[in-house]
């Protein structure tokens, strides 16, 4: 379930039908600057986040497969969720990276605005 709703999140926010909000999406410096570096940077993350949801759905999976295998079940959950945490925290480096070259495309970055 995990893995599903990352992934529609991901197309969801790289399609435009989810705009920036404080819920759904990845806010990092730049990406939440405006709509198109919104857009920008999420498209940019789109591969990376559709991976970490497949990590989810493994995940899933193989915890069904060794029910009952507590040794098996706890190397599938630590090294699946440290999979998923390199995935989200190279796509959310991928997103503030496009985003920011849309900022600097548009030279609207406020003065002093940190990222």
């Amino acid at each position: 379930m995990c893995g599903l709703g990352l992934s529609w999140a991901a197309e969801a926010t790289a399609r435009g039908k989810v705009g920036v909000n404080g819920l759904i999406g990845i806010r990092t410096g730049y990406v939440t600057d405006s709509p198109e570096a919104w857009l920008a940077g999420h498209q940019a993350a789109r591969g990376l986040m559709h991976a970490a949801a497949a990590v989810f759905a493994v995940m899933g999976i193989l915890a069904l497969v060794f029910d009952g295998t507590e040794g098996v079940l706890a190397v599938v959950a630590i090294t699946g969720s440290l999979g998923v945490l390199a995935l989200i925290l190279a796509a959310a480096s991928r997103a503030n990276r496009a985003a920011g070259r849309v900022v600097a495309a548009s030279g609207s970055e406020p003065a002093g605005k940190q990222h």
